[in-house]
């Protein structure tokens, strides 16, 4: 998958057909009553990220979101702006050659009907079609934890993409939640959301296996079961600095996030990523960079 390219008057269309805008409920958004079938990761041989005509140096990109109880906010600042505005900053700073998205819901796997959806890898409107009709389970197990890992599992095991397998160049693979990742995915959930056997997998493993061919981050949201939980605490002990903790108050620059994040992966400098920014947007990108990178950044 992954023919043509996206365009913002494509979104201006599905936006006044689907009839988003500013007061737009995360219910109003996504209307589907259960898991679609083309969505369902079950049985799921591969999904992928293929050059073409129209994209000869592709770029597998997935963005993971949690879609439980807590997390509505997210789900609609995604569809109402984010998306939209990172496909055109992608294209417009050129982080990457060729983005290919894919979006994954995640929930609960010890409890949610629906723990994981994901879409195709495409590179146009079609991506904004296929996030539009996730199933919003909205629920969660309220045991501490969400199912982060399986977004992992799905990339390492079920997705072929040429940007590692032609070029040896990594994806992008960014998951975005306020809760504590489950540490263990287990045989029984293997095989009730990907229908195939598989020994226990802890998350530390899943996450050195997805990291083979992915740049893997991982945005705390700072709200929720955040300070309950002491989640960024767990992410940086899981992930080290590849956890982000990023404010509620701050999504509206979410997609300078995610093209700075880029950028820094594939080796930009820090004067180089904020000189492209001003504002708000800046100062959020600093405080990442900074996180990230550590005592490495100095202003």
């Amino acid at each position: 998958m992954g023919h043509g390219s996206y365009l913002s008057s494509d979104w201006d269309q599905l936006r006044k057909k689907r009839n988003i805008n500013g007061n737009s409920t995360v219910w109003d958004l996504y209307q589907s009553k259960e898991m679609r079938a083309e969505l369902n990761p079950y049985k799921v041989k591969f999904r992928e990220s293929c050059d073409s005509m129209d994209n000869p140096a592709s770029t597998a990109i997935i963005f993971g979101l949690d879609v439980t109880g807590s997390m509505g906010y997210l789900s609609e600042a995604i569809a109402r702006f984010a998306l939209n505005r990172t496909m055109l900053e992608i294209y417009e700073k050129t982080p990457v050659t060729n983005p290919h998205i894919m979006f994954q819901a995640i929930g609960d796997a010890k409890t949610d009907e629906a723990p994981l959806q994901t879409t195709q890898f495409e590179a146009d409107i079609r991506i904004a079609e296929q996030l539009l009709n996730v199933y919003f389970e909205g629920h969660g197990g309220g045991n501490g934890g969400e199912s982060y890992l399986l977004a992992w599992y799905f990339a390492a095991r079920h997705t072929k993409i040429d940007c590692w397998e032609k070029r040896r160049e990594k994806g992008f693979l960014f998951t975005i939640g306020d809760e504590c990742c489950h540490q263990e995915l287990t045989d029984s959930e293997i095989r009730r959301v990907f229908g195939e056997e598989s020994a226990d997998c802890n998350a530390i493993s899943l996450y050195q296996e997805a990291a083979k061919k992915y740049e893997i981050f991982h945005i705390v949201m700072k709200a929720g079961a955040y300070n309950m939980q002491h989640s960024g605490e767990q992410w940086h002990g899981l992930i080290g600095n590849r956890a982000i903790e990023l404010s509620p108050e701050d999504l509206d620059v979410l997609p300078e996030v995610f093209v700075s994040l880029m950028q820094q992966a594939r080796g930009a400098g820090k004067e180089q990523i904020l000189t492209q920014w001003d504002g708000k947007a800046r100062d959020v990108v600093k405080e990442v960079l900074e996180q990230v990178m550590g005592d490495l950044l100095k202003f």
